[in-house]
């Protein structure tokens, strides 16, 4: 009873986050269940809106301006005469649209992550490690030996190293190869 009186003095305080103005992303959303299996404080839980609420600022506003980026890529390709300087300044620009939000979100993820204590960290990390067999589970649902966990489950999506779509990415990221470990033979 009194963990549910915290979840609920949490979500009051969190509110003023929650408000959209016009404009703005969507609300913070909040994770009842997350809150719960990684028995999350109040503070956390407004420390770690603070940060989703910056994430989807920052990604509307990348967003936009890919669109822009698009449409200006769209009028300098159909031009009577095709410029390759303006074609090519706004790919570049697109790149680094992309490679600022891969980089933002790595920053954001290391953020939240200081937010959490020592045995929360831990309780995350048998979360990842659940989130590495959805491929295997998603085979398991092919095969007709599971019912897949979450509908539209894609070996796809699950299978690419970077399945997020990030404004103004029109390739996955490059994956680096391990090196070969000494007394294993080289790729």
């Amino acid at each position: 009873m009194r963990y549910a009186v915290c979840c609920f003095a949490a979500l009051l305080a969190a509110l003023p986050l929650l408000a959209q103005m016009p404009g703005e992303p969507a609300p913070v959303r909040a994770w009842p269940g997350l809150v719960q299996y990684l028995e999350l404080t109040p503070q956390q839980i407004l420390a770690l809106g603070r940060i989703e609420l910056e994430w989807q600022r920052f990604l509307a506003a990348k967003t936009r301006r890919a669109l822009q980026v698009e449409e200006e890529l769209r009028d300098a390709t159909l031009a009577e005469v095709v410029d390759p300087m303006a074609l090519g300044l706004r790919y570049m620009e697109l790149e680094a649209i992309c490679r600022e939000s891969r980089d933002a979100e790595r920053r954001t993820r290391e953020s939240a992550r200081k937010v959490l204590n020592d045995s929360q960290l831990a309780r995350l990390a048998a979360l990842e490690q659940a989130y590495r067999l959805l491929p295997l589970v998603a085979q398991a649902d092919a095969a007709h030996l599971v019912d897949a966990p979450l509908p539209g489950l894609s070996l796809e999506a699950l299978g690419l190293a970077n399945a997020r779509p990030y404004p103004g990415c029109r390739f996955p990221a490059r994956t680096r190869t391990p090196a070969s470990q000494p007394g294993q033979p080289g790729n």
